[in-house]
């Protein structure tokens, strides 16, 4: 499903002068395997989830390599492509749902749009799709969908992203260190969630993480990246 080869990144800094974060980084992702991407913070896991749909900052460039999602080149697709295949074909969960999430929009419509956005229907039918997505994320009440995002304690509000992530059934998450700013009870929740989503979904799934004991029970397969480079993989199931 994913192939990544030889992605070089680097950054230009306020010295106007350009530094390597990802340094000739390669390796594939099959449909249904979960990979884990462990590292320390600063290492480039999160260049790379951004790098992986095409959301870089404009003070990162893309200096060599080719990711490829399905049949398409990534790297060399249009704006068009692109925003069909985010949301629809491939999505990111990130540390922090603001990022996700409009603070003046009820977090049931703001998924219903994300359905809106990637197929034809009714108001009802993205109404019911949302619903269904919120459920699905352990939402299930009819107060989850007319809330705000501030209404919300922080383990709820990351539901609300992942149930957002998920809702167009896409056949790759990204879930970059989507537990690190919980609390241990709520971190162990998430885990479970995206346990069981995996198993019920089999999607592909990079799990971006600095905790290695995140990914007992959910990683097939870990890849460890150190200073923007990758230095090895381990298997975790067989």
């Amino acid at each position: 499903m994913l192939n990544v080869h030889g992605l070089t990144i680097h950054y230009r800094g306020r010295d106007g002068v350009e530094r390597p974060v990802l340094k000739d980084l390669s390796f594939t992702l099959s449909s249904g395997e979960t990979v884990g991407l462990l590292g320390a913070s600063g290492c480039g896991k999160t260049t790379l989830a951004l790098a992986l749909l095409r959301l870089l900052p404009q003070t990162a460039r893309i200096a060599g390599g080719s990711i490829r999602f399905r049949e398409h080149d990534l790297l060399r697709a249009d704006e068009g492509t692109l925003q069909q295949i985010r949301g629809g074909q491939a999505s990111i969960v990130f540390q922090e749902p603001a990022l996700s999430l409009n603070p003046v929009m009820r977090v049931g419509d703001q998924i219903a749009e994300v359905v809106r956005a990637h197929s034809q229907g009714s108001r009802q039918s993205y109404r019911k799709a949302a619903e269904q997505a919120l459920a699905e994320a352990r939402l299930g009440e009819r107060r989850f969908y007319s809330a705000y995002p501030h209404q919300l304690s922080a383990g709820q509000r990351q539901r609300v992203a992942i149930a957002q992530a998920l809702v167009c059934k896409p056949g790759f998450l990204i879930a970059d260190e989507p537990t690190s700013a919980l609390d241990h009870a709520t971190q162990a929740e998430i885990i479970s969630l995206l346990k069981e989503l995996k198993r019920r979904l089999q999607i592909a799934f990079l799990f971006i993480t600095h905790k290695p004991e995140l990914l007992a029970g959910l990683a097939d397969r870990v890849l460890i990246l150190e200073a923007g480079r990758l230095v090895e993989e381990r298997q975790l199931t067989s």
